[in-house]
C-alpha cells in the first residue's frame, strides 16, 4: 500500500486537474467538439459492416446548419425542413444514410462533452496525478487515449445501432428481434445514457495502463492479512 502522503498528493493532484479540465472553458469546448465530429465523419464515413450506412457529424450550434446538412445529404432534404432544435448539452448533429435507400435520411442529436470529453479527461487526469516516470506517462496517456476513443466509438456505435440503423426506420440498414432490441437498448443505457460510465471505464482503462504487474502484487502483497500469507512447508 503507498503511504499516505503518496495517497494525498495523488488525490490533491488529480483534484487539480480535474478542476482545469472540466471548467468549461469555451474555446476548449468549441474546439474538442471540432475535433469529435471530424473523427466522427472519418470513423464511421462507412458503419462498421453495413458499406450503405452513413454517418455526418454536424455543429448544431451553426447558423448555417441547413444548408450544411443540405451537402451532406443531396437531394434529400424536404422543403421548410427544419433541424432538430439545439437541447444543451446537446452540440452535435448525426445525419444518418443508407445509400442503398436514397432520399431518406435520419436524425440524432448527440453532445460531445458527454460522451467524448468527460471520459477523455477523466482519464488524462488520473495518468497525470499518478506518481511515475514522464516516460512510463507519456506511454500510458497514448495507450489510454487509444483504448477511450475505441470506448467512445462503440458508445457512438451503440447510439446510431439503436436510435436509428437497427430501429424501424427508412432508412434503416438491419433489424433485430424483440429480444435483441431489448438487449442492445439496455447496453447503451448502461454504457451511454448513463453518466457513471464515463468516469468507471476510464478508471478501469487507466488501471490498465498505468500499473505494472509488480505494484498490482505489491498491493496485493499489503491487502493480505500477515496470517494469509504463503509459508513454506
Amino acid at each position: 500500500m503507498p503511504p499516505p502522503r503518496v495517497i494525498f498528493r495523488f488525490c490533491l493532484f488529480f483534484a487539480l486537474i480535474c478542476g482545469v479540465l472540466f471548467t468549461p472553458w469555451p474555446g476548449v469546448k468549441r474546439g474538442y467538439a471540432a475535433v469529435f465530429r471530424t473523427g466522427g465523419d472519418i470513423v464511421f464515413r462507412r458503419f462498421w459492416f453495413w458499406s450503405d450506412g452513413h454517418v455526418r457529424f454536424l455543429d448544431l450550434h451553426s447558423p448555417d446548419l441547413v444548408s450544411e446538412l443540405d451537402l451532406a445529404t443531396p437531394g434529400t432534404l424536404p422543403r421548410e425542413f427544419q433541424p432538430l432544435p439545439l437541447v444543451e448539452p446537446r452540440d452535435t448533429l448525426m445525419a444518418l444514410m443508407n445509400r442503398s435507400h436514397e432520399g431518406t435520411f435520419g436524425q440524432l442529436r448527440t453532445s460531445s462533452r458527454l460522451l467524448g470529453y468527460w471520459p477523455t479527461a477523466w482519464l488524462v487526469a488520473l495518468i497525470l496525478a499518478k506518481p511515475m516516470l514522464w516516460s512510463r506517462k507519456g506511454w500510458a496517456l497514448v495507450g489510454g487515449l487509444l483504448l477511450v476513443h475505441a470506448f467512445i466509438a462503440l458508445r457512438l456505435s451503440l447510439t446510431l445501432a439503436n436510435g436509428g440503423f437497427a430501429a424501424e426506420k427508412a432508412y434503416a440498414l438491419f433489424s433485430l428481434s424483440p429480444f435483441w432490441k431489448d438487449v442492445l437498448g439496455r447496453v447503451e443505457a448502461v454504457l451511454v445514457t448513463d453518466p457513471t460510465a464515463s468516469f468507471v471505464v476510464p478508471t478501469v482503462i487507466w488501471a490498465l495502463v498505468a500499473f505494472k504487474w509488480s505494484e498490482w502484487a505489491s498491493l496485493r502483497e499489503s491487502l493480505l492479512p500477515s496470517g494469509d500469507e504463503d509459508t513454506p512447508n
